[in-house]
């Protein structure tokens, strides 16, 4: 939208970014097209920013003056009976405290993406955030992180479609193997210069349609990969 003159990328409008982003995911679904879920996962997260943009009144700015007066300002303790009812038993140590906590939660509230370079860096710390919280909740789940560019934001919407490139291209480098070679996962990746996830995945689609076998003789152990082809197993049926 910024290389087509729809935005801004000095000034964004939160607002106008979600509604413009969320239709662009309504004209990809009436046309039936795969939406990824990083797609999704920003655009869940737009929604949340558009909806604190619209409730959060933003307060008055301070203008500075008494400063030198009033460390806290006059607003100090303000707020206090309505979130917490201490009924007297707060001292000046936990009224600190708690002053301090207000004022950084109001202080958060007011940050908003201005440029789109930040709107970019925001969802890069909101998405490591949600990644780290998987990890904790789910155990074994960690995928590297990494800087994001103008690039990958442009490209979200191009990801689908790279599994059965994958397919293709793998099946074409199986076919120049010996019938009967073997060879482990690992030894696989190696030869393609790929990683484990990109190999065996497409691998798991190949055996499914009876282009190669997998077998593994001990949990966690080495996966092995046999090539099959039709007019070898037609052979072997008929002799």
């Amino acid at each position: 939208m910024a290389e087509r003159g729809e935005i801004d990328p000095w000034n964004i409008d939160i607002i106008d970014v979600t509604d413009r982003f969320l239709g662009e995911l309504d004209k990809r679904r009436e046309l039936n097209l795969m939406i990824s879920g990083r797609t999704l996962f920003y655009a869940a997260t737009l929604v949340r920013m558009k909806s604190e943009k619209l409730i959060i009144i933003e307060p008055p700015e301070d203008d500075g003056a008494g400063e030198g007066d009033d460390l806290f300002g006059d607003d100090f303790g303000a707020g206090i009976a309505e979130d917490i009812d201490y009924s007297g038993r707060l001292g000046p140590i936990e009224r600190l405290e708690h002053e301090i906590q207000r004022r950084l939660d109001r202080k958060n509230l007011r940050k908003n993406p201005v440029t789109l370079f930040e709107l970019i860096v925001e969802l890069k710390n909101l998405e490591k955030a949600e990644r780290r919280r998987r990890r904790m909740e789910g155990g074994a789940y960690d995928l590297t992180d990494a800087l994001i560019e103008a690039d990958d934001v442009v490209s979200i919407a191009h990801e689908e479609g790279f599994q059965e490139s994958a397919m293709i291209r793998l099946a074409e480098y199986l076919e120049g193997l010996e019938l009967d070679e073997e060879m482990t996962l690992a030894e696989l990746c190696r030869r393609m210069e790929w990683g484990i996830p990109e190999v065996f995945i497409p691998l798991l689609f190949l055996a499914l349609d009876g282009r190669c076998t997998l077998r593994q003789e001990e949990f966690y152990g080495d996966i092995w990969v046999q090539i099959c082809r039709a007019e070898a197993e037609q052979q072997e049926q008929s002799g």
